[in-house]
């Protein structure tokens, strides 16, 4: 004790040295765990970044900065997109209006049919008789189903287009048009499509159907005319066979382009059937004569075609 009271500051003094190399202890104990941690992620990152210069295109470096690039490329691709919008307008609904109500759907159909039917008329278009243009479910009915009508509004809109192309290509004969079934009505009828209305990020693509006869500059302005539309028109498949081979079997088309009604009939005269003009045949050919040849030769002796093209229309959504 005598020694404790002589040497009092020093024990003191070595009590808290003790101390202090216990928490000092403590706290290198937990640096160097910290340390290993520090360690591991700082070799994991070493571990990407080695993996991202391994990379095809490599991220970027001090003098390529592929980040900014990126950056300029999308801006580059949103520019495109707004300029590429003149070319993908939508068509214009009929009616026109944020909710279509019955009575103006019901006024605007029958309207725009009427000015379908003159359109055609004025081209010399033959249409199937009394068409309505892929409503005839809508014009037996009275009340429509008030949750299509604004599709409804919207695919009139899109048939006139497509109507218009073809009557100002004055094609012969528009046989029928096929589109998407969107109302209640429209159940079991060949006016519609089983194809639905696609959905991407960027856009929504409606099908059509269209079959049309005509000849082959007819066809071209047809393909012409989708081509230059700025409704953003996309023909997706295309065929072409000859109208002949789709004729009545009772009718028969003679190489002067008329219908033969009926089977050829027999007398003792040896006369068939009365010919009557086809206006949907093709022309008689004048023969063109070769300079000094005895015998002439027919350069062009074209057939009706039927064509059957499925169309798409690209509708641009809102940009964000």
């Amino acid at each position: 004790m005598s020694w404790i009271k002589r040497n009092l500051y020093f024990l003191i003094g070595g009590l808290v040295a003790v101390g202090l190399m216990v928490v000092g202890g403590f706290y290198m104990f937990a640096a160097i765990a910290k340390e290993g941690e520090i360690t591991e992620e700082i070799t994991k990152q070493y571990g990407e970044l080695d993996n991202l210069n391994k990379q095809n295109p490599h991220p970027g470096s001090d003098k390529i900065d592929n980040i900014k690039a990126a950056k300029e490329q999308q801006q580059t691709v949103r520019d495109f997109i707004n300029k590429a919008r003149a070319s993908f307008r939508r068509p214009t609904p009929i009616p026109d209006s944020p909710k279509v109500v019955n009575a103006d759907f019901a006024a605007q159909l029958r309207n725009t049919v009427a000015e379908l039917h003159h359109a055609a008329d004025q081209a010399s278009v033959v249409l199937p008789r009394d068409y309505f243009f892929t409503f005839e479910a809508q014009k037996r009915v009275m009340n429509f189903d008030p949750a299509s009508l604004n599709k409804l509004a919207v695919q009139l809109g899109e048939i006139k287009v497509i109507c218009n192309i073809l009557f100002n290509a004055k094609v012969n004969a528009l046989d029928s048009l096929r589109r998407e079934a969107v109302s209640a009505d429209d159940k079991n009828d060949a006016d519609y499509l089983p194809a639905k209305t696609t959905a991407t990020p960027l856009a929504e693509l409606t099908p059509y159907e269209v079959s049309f006869r005509c000849f082959s500059s007819e066809l071209a302005l047809v393909l012409a005319g989708f081509a230059a539309s700025p409704n953003g028109l996309i023909i997706k498949t295309l065929n072409v066979e000859p109208a002949v081979a789709n004729q009545d079997p009772n009718q028969q088309i003679n190489p002067g382009g008329y219908i033969l009604t009926g089977p050829p009939a027999y007398n003792p005269q040896g006369f068939g059937s009365t010919p009557q003009p086809n206006p949907l045949a093709p022309a008689p050919v004048a023969a063109a004569s070769i300079p000094g040849g005895k015998n002439s030769t027919v350069f062009l002796n074209e057939r009706q075609l039927r064509v059957i093209m499925t169309v798409e229309i690209v509708k641009l959504k809102d940009s964000k």
